[in-house]
């Protein structure tokens, strides 16, 4: 599923949603949305035991936990987000797109899978697609990370050939700069 086609389908009220996560959701916005290298993904242990490996590095051991909750229970949104992170963080970009795309397909304006989708398809060199996910992307909370997105669609709209690495990378850079602020 393309970001364009995903801007159509997010006024779908037929999509159901657990009450758990309708509930994480709220709370989250309410408190502020963490990027699963930094958030709890719940009370089920598995899940606690999984955040903890990705904290440490074990991306590999948590995206196994993830897909043995998601198994269980497919809608689990925070599951889908932290197995296309892990998937992300170890180079298998494929896979963490098709995790982020199950998302979108029920939270279409997700900003981490957002973000990351198209830090997925810009590693992949699909300038066209990671500029597509970052135009439905808006975080007021990340200034560092929205201002390289918004330069690369500036670039864009100038008609700029743009280098997926070199965006990759800048955007990358300022989530990094961000997590320090």
């Amino acid at each position: 599923m393309s970001a364009g086609s995903r801007k159509e389908s997010g006024s779908d009220k037929n999509r159901k949603m657990s009450r758990r996560d309708l509930f994480k959701g709220v709370f989250n916005k309410v408190r502020g949305n963490k990027a699963p290298e930094r958030e709890s993904s719940g009370l089920d242990p598995d899940m606690a035991y999984a955040d903890r490996l990705i904290r440490q590095g074990e991306y590999e051991k948590a995206a196994h936990l993830y897909s043995r909750r998601l198994k269980k229970e497919p809608r689990h949104l925070e599951a889908m987000r932290s197995m296309g992170y892990c998937h992300f963080m170890q180079g298998d970009y494929s896979r963490a797109r098709e995790a982020w795309e199950k998302l979108l397909g029920f939270r279409p304006r997700d900003n981490f899978a957002l973000l990351y989708t198209g830090l997925a398809c810009a590693r992949q060199g699909d300038v066209h697609e990671a500029l597509e996910n970052w135009k439905l992307y808006y975080d007021i909370r990340k200034p560092a990370v929205q201002r390289a997105i918004n330069l690369f669609l500036a670039r864009q709209e100038r008609g700029e050939e743009l280098d997926a690495r070199e965006m990759a990378d800048s955007v990358q850079e300022a989530l990094e700069k961000q997590k320090d602020v």
